[in-house]
């Protein structure tokens, strides 16, 4: 049953610019502070989002608040809040940087139309670690790559394409930096990036939680615990999403047909892989494909 109190956390909708099907908008932090007697919702209470919200610090130190946890923040970090997370400003800081708010259906069609995973830094951000401290020559490229982002976006209809590809580089980087980057958060989300790693190796062939929890040396109770300790889903959902989302990238971008997708995916039928890609999706494969792989 839904907290009451988690109920009465107001919820905020992306906000488009001038041109609605860009996706993605990027705000100055002090354009943002200064906007805020015209907010409806007051951003520093928790508010929660229906959208990706990334928060680049390019100068200053703080704290930012996400599903009621304090994280501290410093200049080259980014903090990553997913939708239906809530979230809330510090009114004692003033950083400098950007906040980068995606759509959901751009974030997913940025996993299907690249060849890099983000499956682990999207739920790595679930665990207990929302925060990624960017090495300085990282950080230096993503200053460069938000600046290009940030025109690509204020031209004067936005040039959708180019702010895409952008931003799909931008979580390229992000993502291979954190499969790298060591975590002190403790021994559960070790484990549970552990499992993330072992779906990212094994998603292709196995989809059975007992056979994860067997290489963890574990059971599938405990293992289900941990996956919804640290990102709030089952283990099943968390595989299923993988497939899913290696379902699409073929699909879309390698241009495979459902069987061989199916058959690549361990699917012994594709009529079996038809009622699952569904059954997740709301759609069947054949579907997705005719739209153009647009998720």
């Amino acid at each position: 049953m839904p907290n009451p109190q988690a109920q009465s956390v107001p919820e905020v909708n992306y906000r488009t610019g001038a041109d609605d099907d860009l996706g993605i908008e990027v705000l100055d932090l002090a354009c943002f502070r200064a906007r805020q007697p015209h907010y409806t919702i007051n951003p520093f209470r928790p508010h929660r989002v229906r959208y990706f919200c990334l928060l680049y610090i390019r100068k200053g130190q703080g704290q930012h608040w996400i599903e009621g946890k304090r994280y501290r923040y410093r200049a080259g970090s980014v903090l990553i809040i997913q939708p239906q997370q809530s979230h809330a400003f510090d009114p004692k800081d003033q950083p400098e940087g950007e906040m980068i708010n995606v759509t959901p259906a751009l974030f997913s069609s940025c996993s299907v139309n690249t060849r890099d995973s983000h499956f682990v830094l999207l739920h790595r951000s679930l665990s207990g670690s929302p925060v990624l401290h960017l090495p300085e020559r990282l950080n230096q490229s993503s200053r460069a790559l938000l600046h290009e982002l940030k025109q690509a976006g204020s031209d004067n209809q936005g040039d959708a394409a180019l702010a895409q590809v952008l931003f799909y580089a931008w979580m390229i980087k992000l993502a291979r930096f954190s499969g790298q980057e060591e975590d002190d958060d403790g021994r559960p989300v070790a484990r549970f990036e552990r499992f993330l790693q072992l779906v990212e190796s094994h998603y292709e062939s196995v989809r059975e939680v007992s056979q994860y929890a067997d290489w963890m040396h574990t059971n599938y109770k405990t293992l289900n615990l941990l996956c919804k300790r640290c990102s709030g889903r089952t283990a099943k959902q968390l595989i299923d999403w993988r497939v899913v989302e290696a379902s699409r990238r073929k699909l879309a971008l390698e241009g495979k047909t459902v069987q061989q997708t199916a058959a690549e995916l361990s699917f012994d039928d594709p009529h079996v892989f038809n009622k699952y890609f569904k059954r997740l999706t709301d759609e069947t494969p054949s579907a997705f494909k005719r739209r153009g792989g647009v998720a």
